[in-house]
């Protein structure tokens, strides 16, 4: 599961380092390569040999111990796929041994982690985000403290860092948590950008698309001569309150702010950093502009009518379709989304798709300092192993394998022999199979798709590399989109870790009321019908809030963000 984040969606979301394996040598001949096809010759070339027997297996490789495991993803939007029908996923059920059993969270992942809690009913792995749930569980007793294997698979630490590894600590002292889409490297990452249907934007003369009068005039233009496109929609609403319009509008706002300033859910500060201290959300004169500016847009007919309803599939039905032409999402250029619209499109039409703009910014702000999406050296979820798992050491060895340059490779770029092979310097080497893909049958089979220990230093980069090495058709989107926009436009929000506060202390209890007013001011906020009606909500949604405890939670997220300045030494 490449998860991003983009967040794309980033998503997207980001992963791993380099080695060696030896499953196979059999070059893959056909060059349209179809799922069906692709299993057949992932079954001939990984033989169900054990890793430790495999003669040039790497040393991790050889630590992973044999074990099936439960897994559960806590998000609406996550629907698992079968385990074992990606050639990834293949190889790993048949050369190390190990299976994963999916549970899906039927779109409702609050009430489904609910409800496993109490039933005392919790998978063996999960997939969270960092802070409330993960807190949750630990103090109640349902986590596994992986403290014990850290001296014993020195390995792991080794791979994500120390530093990482200590902010991800638990207020016991104790690390229950294992990033996803971590980065223990000098380069940034991100998933969050705006995207413009490609055949749309061209017949309208390819207007200059830069500033928020811009992109206002363009959506008229679109609204005229396309009745039936929308002319702008962004991602789905996250965790049941944060507005992605609202986040991607307020990053092009002023210089240096990031969209998780301003949201209250998982993750993120809901406060907005002023002389070293964390202010009221609604008293911010950027995310006042910001209010206004996208309310705007709906009055004038220019934003999805659904843009406060509508879930991941029907936003990707309208991409697929070319049937949005700006697109805005934090995990926009990630492969599930705007890659497989693109694609989609373009293997219809090789003039039709999407493309990747330089974030879109208010008049007057520097646009390289305009940063949609935020990175965090810890990454974007974590993994934690549940008391109910009969071997967490296993799950760990796996885990710690799958996080390593080899699991990364195997994970992210499929087994070799299907698609390389040979790996030079930790590259997989494209080979024709590669280079003449069908993208879209390539997408279908979802390689990948069950990546949930991404270490994005190794990802990244070696796609950067790979890419060099083919021509200009062969060339994937995602990675063009990422090396050209989103990275370039991504900050570092590390020190903003942590900052949730347990869900029943007294900070938390009052976040949660928080995070519902805030839903409940955003939504009318959107169908305000005046400029004067935003501004009179902001000011009632203050005083609101101030009621509500809201200089409390301030206080609280300020002496976290400063706690975390110190151990980063900054």
């Amino acid at each position: 599961m490449t998860f991003r984040k983009s967040l794309t969606l980033l998503v997207v979301v980001l992963l791993s380092f380099s080695l060696l394996l030896s499953a196979c040598s059999t070059k893959v001949a056909t060059t349209n390569v179809s799922p069906d096809a692709t299993k057949a010759t992932v079954e001939s070339a990984n033989p169900a040999t054990p890793a430790a027997n495999l003669a040039n297996a790497s040393d991790l490789q050889s630590k992973v111990k044999p074990v099936s495991f439960s897994w559960y993803a806590n998000y609406d939007w996550f629907t698992p796929e079968k385990y074992g029908d990606q050639p990834d996923s293949k190889w790993v059920i048949d050369n190390l041994k190990v299976n994963l059993n999916p549970i899906s969270s039927g779109g409702a992942a609050a009430t489904k982690l609910n409800s496993m809690i109490v039933g005392n009913e919790l998978p063996d792995v999960l997939v969270l985000d960092r802070g409330k749930d993960v807190e949750r569980l630990q103090q109640a007793g349902k986590l596994v403290a992986l403290d014990p294997y850290l001296a014993k698979y020195p390995e792991f630490v080794k791979l994500i860092g120390e530093k990482t590894l200590n902010l991800l600590r638990s207020p016991d002292g104790k690390l229950y948590q294992i990033p996803n889409w971590y980065i223990n490297g000098p380069n940034g990452n991100g998933n969050a950008a705006y995207i413009v249907e490609k055949k749309i934007y061209k017949a309208l003369g390819s207007p200059k698309l830069e500033t928020w009068d811009d992109l206002e005039s363009y959506l008229k233009l679109v609204k005229s001569k396309y009745t039936d496109v929308v002319p702008f929609d962004a991602g789905e609403i996250r965790d049941g309150a944060e507005l992605q319009a609202l986040g991607m509008f307020y990053s092009g706002s002023t210089t240096n702010v990031s969209a998780g300033f301003v949201a209250p859910t998982s993750g993120n500060a809901f406060g907005v950093p002023k002389d070293n201290k964390l202010t009221s959300v609604y008293t911010d004169p950027d995310f006042q502009a910001t209010a206004l500016f996208t309310s705007k847009l709906y009055r004038e007919g220019l934003i999805s009518k659904d843009i406060l309803t509508e879930n991941r599939d029907q936003i990707k039905e309208k991409l697929t379709k070319g049937k949005i032409a700006v697109w805005a999402a934090y995990d926009a250029v990630v492969e599930g989304l705007g890659r497989e619209a693109n694609n989609q499109l373009k293997a219809i039409d090789p003039e039709d798709g999407y493309m990747a703009i330089w974030p879109i910014h208010k008049e007057g702000v520097d646009k390289n300092k305009v940063y949609p999406s935020g990175y965090n050296t810890l990454g974007w979820n974590v993994n934690v192993i549940s008391t109910n798992a009969k071997d967490p050491e296993a799950i760990f060895t796996y885990m710690t394998w799958a996080t390593s340059p080899e699991g990364q490779r195997i994970l992210f770029f499929g087994p070799q022999g299907l698609f390389y092979d040979k790996v030079e310097d930790g590259v997989p080497i494209p080979n024709d199979a590669y280079i003449k893909r069908d993208q879209k049958k390539y997408d279908d089979m979802k390689i990948g798709f069950f990546n949930f220990s991404g270490n994005t230093a190794y990802i990244d980069g070696t796609k950067a590399k790979r890419e060099k090495l083919l021509p200009a058709e062969a060339q994937d989107w995602t990675t063009l989109a990422q090396a050209n926009i989103a990275f370039k436009t991504s900050m570092n929000v590390t020190e903003f870790s942590n900052l949730d506060p347990v869900p029943n202390s007294e900070e938390g209890i009052i976040m949660q009321r928080l995070k519902d007013q805030y839903k409940q001011t955003t939504a009318k906020i959107i169908f305000a019908k005046s400029d004067d009606e935003v501004k009179a909500l902001l000011t009632q949604a203050d005083q609101e809030a101030k009621k509500l405890g809201y200089d409390k939670v301030l206080q609280y997220k300020t002496n976290v963000w400063q706690a975390n300045l110190k151990k980063m030494g900054n």
